[in-house]
């Protein structure tokens, strides 16, 4: 006999399902009368255009008669007529310069969180508009080439130094140029030990990077380790009965850090003991060479063979808080849609985010749509899925992260760049069309790389050639400062001034740099 509790939740669930089921109908038929507005397009052809997923006026104002003739088999004559209809009822046609002041008016800005920053962008990301963050995101998280990390490699553990396992790795694949250093892919997806909210546990690392640094942080531990870190790299530390990250600059001698025992999880076991053993010495030291980091999506973290967790995109995961705020407050009262091809977010820092906003963490975190994008070609289909969610979710803000990761990735060399430029042009003008169409921001990361043919001025440019120099709206390029300050520096945008300012990254999100 079935509990009357259990048949309650069958039937809600039922009922449930009964209204979705509803809403979906009637908002096809609202759908089906839009489209059959449009000249030559009849019931018929209006259902295959939605299957089709072109379901709205804005769907077909930015396609190509090409690809609406070949999505539902009309000629495409019917479909230029169709297209042209729909752009003449979303106004998309000549304007004076007045109506255009009028139309910028009402576009929406999200603060950064911080004020210095939004004045730079003047007043905040905007909608309307794609706007290009560049620069060495992942810089000034590395540590010495000694340090040991323990790998597991075709199914066996090895402890080995960093840098011979990078040497090792490089002789195997390619060495690639990556955000201010050198990167190698992980072909085979090597597995570290690393530590997840309150458990350690096996995670594959994706890449091996090397860097050039000046100084690092020497620091030594009461049990006689030694470690080698840059002046920015997070730690982890006991504090009042509980493990926060603070950046290696700011420990002190006496600073309590937890050392893992990591026997335990190499067979699989949960383990999470550790002992405390306290910063008995802390000092700058000249480095003048390379220092490594492994990238590990996801959790960002390993821990090294003595058992100490080694720390590995701010302004993306702020943004998808800052949206939600209300406009008073800097937001847009938006959900935010991130599209992740390099495994770099953490629901770690929104929920830090949102706390220091005095937001509920669940309900932001349940407002940012995540997909992982395996490839260049996912992440553009993702892009397509992205405009049938933008009116149905209420989304204000897209973000990439990061543009370029897959497109190098795929087509790597000089003999495929015109298929790669191409590519990438095409999914430009896609974030483009879409920010326009329906009034939203869209943000983008990439990566830089050094030109070795640059002598004088900034060596370093911004991944992906001639194509992202020309389409986003707003380019702005971040630079390392002291500790955990950052230079932004706009260097292309039609209706701001060429400036830069200082912000930090704090524990909390992005901040003025005097905070």
């Amino acid at each position: 006999m079935v509990p009357k509790s259990q048949k309650t939740s069958e039937s809600e669930d039922l009922e449930e399902e009964k209204k979705k089921d509803e809403e979906k109908d009637e908002s096809e038929i609202n759908a089906i009368k839009t489209l059959t507005d449009l000249p030559g397009i009849g019931p018929a052809t209006a259902t295959k255009l939605i299957e089709a997923g072109y379901g709205t006026l804005e769907a077909i104002a930015v396609a190509t008669p090409q690809e609406i003739s070949a999505a539902v088999g009309i000629p495409i004559n019917t479909a230029q007529r169709a297209i042209k209809a729909a752009r003449d009822a979303l106004e998309i046609r000549f304007k004076t310069a007045l109506e255009l002041k009028k139309e910028r008016q009402s576009v929406g800005k999200i603060t950064t969180g911080s004020k210095s920053l939004d004045d730079l962008l003047g007043g905040g990301v905007e909608t309307r508009t794609m706007t290009e963050f560049f620069g060495e995101f992942g810089t000034g998280k590395c540590f010495s080439p000694e340090t040991e990390v323990i790998i597991e490699d075709f199914g066996s553990v090895k402890k080995i130094d960093i840098e011979s396992f990078y040497e090792m790795k490089a002789s195997e694949g390619k060495e690639l140029m990556y955000d201010g250093g050198f990167m190698v892919p992980l072909l085979n997806k090597n597995k570290v030990i690393t530590f997840s909210g309150n458990r350690m546990e096996l995670s594959e690392a994706e890449y091996i990077y090397k860097q050039k640094v000046e100084k690092l942080v020497e620091i030594k531990l009461s049990n006689g380790e030694k470690i080698e870190v840059t002046l920015s790299h997070p730690f982890l530390v006991s504090s009042k009965g509980k493990l926060v990250w603070k950046k290696s600059y700011t420990l002190k001698e006496g600073d309590e850090v937890p050392v893992f025992e990591t026997s335990g999880v190499l067979s699989q076991k949960s383990n999470e003991r550790f002992n405390i053993e306290k910063i008995v010495e802390k000092k700058l030291v000249n480095r003048k060479g390379f220092v490594y980091d492994l990238v590990v999506p996801g959790t960002h973290n390993f821990l090294s063979a003595s058992g100490l967790i080694l720390h590995n995109t701010q302004i993306s995961h702020q943004l998808s808080v800052n949206v939600q705020l209300p406009p008073d407050k800097g937001g847009l009262s938006g959900r935010a849609v991130y599209i992740d091809s390099e495994g770099t977010f953490r629901w770690e820092r929104i929920e830090a985010m949102a706390r220091a906003l005095g937001l509920n963490p669940d309900e932001v975190m349940e407002n940012i749509f995540y997909i992982r994008a395996v490839n260049s070609d996912h992440q553009m289909a993702v892009v397509e899925e992205v405009t049938k969610m933008i009116q149905e979710k209420g989304i204000k803000l897209v973000v990439v992260d990061s543009i370029t990761g897959h497109f190098r990735a795929e087509y790597p060399g000089r003999e495929n760049l015109a298929s790669r430029q191409q590519k990438l042009n095409r999914h430009l003008h896609q974030l483009m069309r879409i920010a326009e169409i329906y009034n939203i921001a869209v943000v983008i990361t990439n990566q830089v790389m050094a030109r070795p043919d640059v002598f004088y001025g900034d060596p370093t440019q911004a991944v992906g050639g001639h194509v992202l120099y020309h389409a986003p709206g707003v380019r702005v390029q971040l630079r390392k400062s002291r500790g955990n300050k950052r230079i932004a520096k706009v260097v292309d945008a039609p209706h701001l001034p060429e400036g830069e300012v200082v912000f930090s990254i704090t524990e909390y999100g992005i901040r003025d740099a005097e905070e």
